[in-house]
């Protein structure tokens, strides 16, 4: 009898142990958000099936918006504290100053998650008053795309490590055609708005004293300046690439380039599986250097924070431990369309081995000069309310560099003394 009772009480606690373990493995749904274009999802769901596949007791739902609402979206989502459990997102200071993102220093710490892999200048931007809030899934670097065809038609050289400014600009005018009536048929290059950065630090100048906890106005040094009239040159003296209003009806920096109709982009990775559908013949090189031969391209990019709201925190962090490791950064390099943030042999081989030979390595190593951009809190604010409205006089040609980045000096001083 007291080995009956005994056995009774092992099956009690087995079943006990089993229920347990039903309980805590459990379906867990979280929300993943992300933006792209339609040629930079598919890593994405990779990244869910090998994920799931290893969890399967968590189950990924994801949100996906195009870049132009995907914030809007965000930030109504974080006020009324609905926002996804895991997000792909950039300017972290400004949401981890509303306190919108979870402090993940005492995880990282319990996890023993390995943070050496990453550029420390990457960590930084992903940092707010000491805490860390995200990891970067890649770096915008920006390398000069080019036409091969058009290159050859005008019997230009191609563009490689020695190009400076000037060699850039004679390239880019050789290659602007004309009608008859002098009206552009082709520009000899396509820039984006928001990249005027790479010129500034090219040439040796910048915007604060600090990237990230700025405390002085710098914007109207002679560098910066001469910095940021060259590249409005480039539209409106030169008249070699496209306006931003012109943009507007012609097509973006990839439609432009992947069409035909300009000969050169300064863009990133994320534009290659487009660029691979081009019915010519196309390739890439290293930025070219301001006048005194200085190497700058962007240290920045977007990458994956947790909801401070979450409500299933362990499995976020599964999640977020998965995408943000060696596995998960090896699915986005295997691509090709997103310069790895983390940096391993396999996520190097990774990426190189995803793009055509030799191109891999132009951006990898470009990524190596990379500079911070503003990213402090309130730059958002500061930038649309401010800067760019400033700016847009320059590139339309209604003010020159000196006149608007001295200009705003008084607001953006008062803006700093404020913070």
């Amino acid at each position: 009898m007291r080995k009956f009772k005994l056995s009774v009480s092992v099956l009690l606690l087995l079943l006990l142990g089993l229920s347990a373990l039903a309980i805590a493995q459990e379906p867990v749904t979280i929300t993943w958000s992300f933006w792209g274009d339609p040629n930079e999802l598919p890593p994405n769901y990779e990244v869910i099936e090998a994920f799931e596949a290893a969890h399967p007791h968590i189950k990924i739902e994801t949100q996906h918006a195009p870049w132009s609402s995907y914030f809007d979206r965000i930030q109504t989502q974080m006020a009324g504290g609905t926002a996804p459990d895991v997000m792909f997102l950039n300017n972290i200071p400004s949401y981890a100053a509303r306190g919108a993102l979870m402090p993940l220093n005492e995880l990282v710490e319990r996890n023993g998650f390995d943070t050496s892999p990453y550029y420390d200048e990457l960590l930084r931007i992903f940092s707010y008053e000491g805490e860390l809030y995200g990891f970067p899934r890649d770096n915008d670097t920006t390398i000069l795309y080019y036409n091969k065809d058009m290159f050859d038609e005008a019997g230009v050289a191609y563009p490689d490590g020695t190009w400076s400014w000037k060699e850039f600009l004679e390239a880019a005018q050789k290659l602007t055609k004309r009608d008859e009536r002098g009206r552009v048929t082709q520009y000899g290059v396509v820039l984006e708005s928001n990249k005027y950065y790479n010129f500034i630090h090219q040439n040796g100048g910048d915007m604060f004293d600090d990237p990230l906890n700025p405390t002085k106005y710098i914007g109207d040094s002679p560098e910066t300046i001469e910095a940021m009239q060259f590249m409005a040159d480039l539209i409106n003296k030169y008249e070699v690439a496209p306006s931003f209003a012109q943009m507007l009806q012609l097509g973006n920096s990839t439609e432009l380039f992947a069409s035909g109709l300009v000969a050169m982009a300064m863009t990133n990775a994320a534009r290659v599986p487009t660029f691979q559908q081009a019915d010519f013949n196309w390739g890439v090189a290293p930025l070219p250097t301001g006048p005194n031969g200085i190497r700058a391209n962007s240290m920045s990019g977007a990458g994956y924070v947790i909801s401070a709201n979450t409500k299933h925190l362990e499995e976020a962090w599964t999640f977020f431990e998965f995408l943000c490791g060696e596995q998960g950064q090896s699915i986005f390099a295997s691509t090709g369309v997103a310069v790895p943030a983390y940096r391993s042999e396999g996520t190097r081989d990774a990426f190189v081995n995803a793009l055509p030979e030799g191109f891999g390595e132009v951006f990898l190593n470009d990524t190596e000069h990379g500079k911070i951009p503003p990213l402090f809190n309130g730059y958002v604010e500061l930038n649309s309310t401010v800067i760019t409205p400033a700016l847009d006089l320059l590139f339309i040609g209604e003010a020159t560099a000196e006149e608007v980045l001295t200009g705003i000096r008084a607001e953006v001083e008062e803006f700093l003394a404020k913070r």
